[in-house]
């Protein structure tokens, strides 16, 4: 494969820099493309550009907004190998994945085309039998999306990118420098389906660029990444007046597993939500939470199934899809901090290791699961997000200590409850501490019509995909008075 040639994508225009970065193949460490490394200067141009283009894009109708996303949608639909193997490249997940990434993104823009079809809005009785009384809900304006490098396509482009666009707002794109391909990629398919110039806006750079587009007077930042950067952010927006925020910071994920639970459907499920895309998804499961009374059955099997898990590159060397189960880690930075934690496990006498992470092969950042049996303790491993093919298994003895131990970390953001009891499935929905619980299912189980998001250090309550559409519109309390004469509320003279 060429050297792909990143641009910017400036008002309906391609440009390139003087300055630029190099996209590696986390598998092969080869360069995969040129990109340019966008100086705050150009992020202003790009601001400016979506700044002057919301004037007349507002206005348009919101079905004739959404009518983009009908031809944005067939456009992926039949481009869909030619995406995934474009984010199998970048990301090194399995072309499996990648798929069902790129038909996430599908859904997403047909749930954009649709809800251009959909009331929007609320018509409420006022006290007042002469008045009638609205809620409306209008676009904030500028909206900046700074997006992950594990679901380049998903999350800038369609969960943040498409609510703002049918909803009359303006968007700058400013992809993970680790995936920014498959977004170059999408804004050449919006220019094909014909999005006004201005409208949609895509700059490439590190993290200064990030920086320097959310310190922009852009009126709301839809970010995905990590806690100590979204809260970075969300003290940036709260010294402005018009800037709010919609951030997806990470998590401590978890499959809890009761004593009736199914033990070949909680072992499948764990094995999913704590390897797919090498353990890199925010809602990965690094903590299996099972019952004491089944924990022997549950780990002998589930170390079964994970050591027989295949490690390699997304392609083989004819170019065809590989049957890996698992891809490389992002990048460098990424393979050591999962490395720091796995040292940790290593050297704590307390954790049982069955076992132990590897670095596989002298090129890419491939690594092998470690999996390691724990009593819940104050340890840094347990606690923090490794982001990585990095689990502990943590015995129970109640039920109850299980959602305790599940709710003992900073995040909130996934969950799985693997139990036949729906009383208990009850208990867990109500008590855990999570923007998204699946009963009898993994972490891992996101879709485009639903909310995604979590509480505590996971999110700060405005969460994306279908949730995106009221985060990037305000509302309008309208009031209309057919009396000829003025009447107030409250029984006010």
């Amino acid at each position: 494969m060429s050297e792909y040639i990143g641009k910017n994508y400036i008002n309906g225009e391609w440009e390139t820099s003087d300055l630029a970065f190099e996209k590696r193949d986390p598998s092969s460490e080869e360069v995969l493309g040129i990109f340019p490394l966008s100086t705050p200067k150009t992020v202003y141009k790009a601001y400016a550009a979506a700044r002057v283009a919301f004037a007349s894009w507002k206005r348009k109708s919101r079905v004739e907004r959404a009518d983009f996303f009908n031809k944005i949608a067939q456009i992926v639909d039949s481009r869909k190998d030619d995406l995934a193997r474009a984010i199998s490249l970048e990301t090194g997940k399995n072309f499996n994945e990648s798929l069902a990434e790129v038909i996430e993104a599908l859904h997403m823009s047909q749930y954009a085309f649709g809800s251009g079809k959909t009331p929007v809005g609320e018509a409420i009785a006022s006290e007042l039998h002469e008045k009638d009384s609205y809620i409306l809900r209008k676009p904030k304006g500028v909206i900046a999306i700074v997006s992950p490098f594990n679901f380049p396509m998903a999350i800038g482009p369609f969960w943040c990118a498409a609510p703002a666009l049918v909803e009359g707002n303006t968007v700058v794109l400013k992809p993970s420098e680790d995936a920014p391909m498959s977004s170059q990629l999408c804004a050449e398919i919006f220019e094909e389906a014909g999005i006004p110039k201005g409208v949609f806006n895509v700059v490439h750079g590190d993290g200064a660029t990030g920086s320097a587009l959310v310190g922009e007077n852009v009126d709301h930042i839809c970010f995905t990444g990590s806690a100590d950067v979204g809260m970075m952010i969300r003290m940036q927006a709260a010294q402005s007046w018009n800037k709010t925020t919609s951030c997806e910071m990470g998590s401590k994920s978890a499959v809890l597993v009761f004593e009736d639970a199914d033990l070949e459907m909680a072992v499948d499920a764990c094995v999913a939500s704590s390897f797919k895309l090498a353990g890199q998804r925010c809602v990965s499961a690094s903590r299996l939470i099972v019952h004491r009374n089944i924990v022997d059955k549950f780990r002998d099997a589930f170390v079964d199934k994970v050591s027989a898990l295949k490690i390699g590159a997304p392609f083989d060397v004819s170019g065809e899809p590989s049957d890996a189960y698992y891809g490389p880690l992002i990048n460098g930075q990424g393979f050591n901090k999962v490395d720091f934690y796995n040292q940790m496990v290593e050297k704590d006498e307390n954790a049982e290791k069955l076992l132990m992470g590897k670095r596989i092969g002298e090129k890419g950042f491939f690594v092998s699961p470690t999996v390691y049996q724990s009593e819940w303790t104050k340890a840094e491993y347990l606690r923090s997000e490794v982001f990585g093919p990095h689990v502990a298994i943590v015995p129970f003895d109640k039920n109850e200590e299980a959602i305790g131990i599940y709710n003992d970390t900073e995040y909130g953001l996934a969950v799985g409850v693997m139990t036949n009891d729906y009383r208990l499935a009850r208990i867990c929905r109500e008590e855990c501490d999570a923007g998204m619980i699946y009963w009898n299912g993994g972490s891992i189980a996101a879709e485009s019509h639903l909310s995604f998001g979590g509480v505590k250090k996971s999110g700060n309550g405005f969460p994306s995909a279908a949730r995106t559409f009221r985060a990037v519109t305000h509302e309008v309390s309208w009031t209309v008075n057919h009396a000829d004469t003025l009447s107030f509320p409250q029984g006010m003279k």
